[in-house]
């Protein structure tokens, strides 16, 4: 009779949650990627605008300022939270991961309903001019991202609540928080080039 040997499954060898693990790259590549991206929406709003004589165009109203710089903030603090779920799920805190991951999501999508109150007021649209149709396309595709940001951290966000992840398995928690790092950080250079640059050419 063979004796039966019986171990817990739980005890297995986990990828680890750096730069040793494939999908760690595999966001590293992507926000590589999407940065090149962001850099030439940017690139195009300059180039569109270097033969204008005014850019934005005549009878086109500066950007506000006071609504961006308040999404602008609001996006920015929605680090903390998520770095806050980061790093209490490295120390087995199931209560800052948890609680971590529903304020940044909070945070972001108080982020896009200041965006659709600011843009639902703009006395353009993409085909007005070639300024709308840029302006747009940089705020539409950051957006885009934001949205899929809050999506995958619901998901992340219902696996943390339901005891999914453990100090040994981190790894969609913090590539999660990667890239939710990236998709704040490549707003800043988006808000300046929108809100600030105008003010300056003028």
């Amino acid at each position: 009779m063979n004796a039966e040997t019986r171990f817990d499954a739980g005890e297995l060898p986990r990828l680890p949650a750096d730069y040793r693990a494939p999908l760690w790259w595999g966001i590293v590549g992507l926000i590589l990627v999407e940065s090149v991206v962001f850099a030439t929406l940017i690139t195009s709003y300059f180039y569109l605008g270097i033969d204008q004589p005014e850019w934005p165009p005549a009878g086109t109203k500066t950007p506000d300022l006071v609504k961006p710089t308040l999404g602008t903030l609001v996006l920015m603090a929605s680090s903390l939270p998520m770095h806050w779920a980061d790093r209490g799920i490295t120390r087995g805190d199931q209560t800052a991961l948890r609680w971590g991951l529903l304020l940044s999501i909070a945070l972001a999508v108080t982020f896009l309903v200041l965006k659709y109150i600011e843009y639902s007021q703009m006395g353009y649209r993409w085909y007005t001019h070639s300024y709308g149709s840029i302006a747009w396309t940089i705020i539409g595709f950051h957006s885009t991202h934001v949205i899929a940001l809050i999506l995958k951290t619901v998901v992340v966000s219902a696996l943390a609540w339901i005891g999914y992840f453990s100090e040994r398995r981190s790894l969609a928690v913090v590539v999660n928080g990667i890239y939710w790092h990236f998709v704040v950080v490549v707003w800043i250079p988006l808000y300046a080039t929108l809100y600030w640059v105008p003010r300056i050419l003028k």
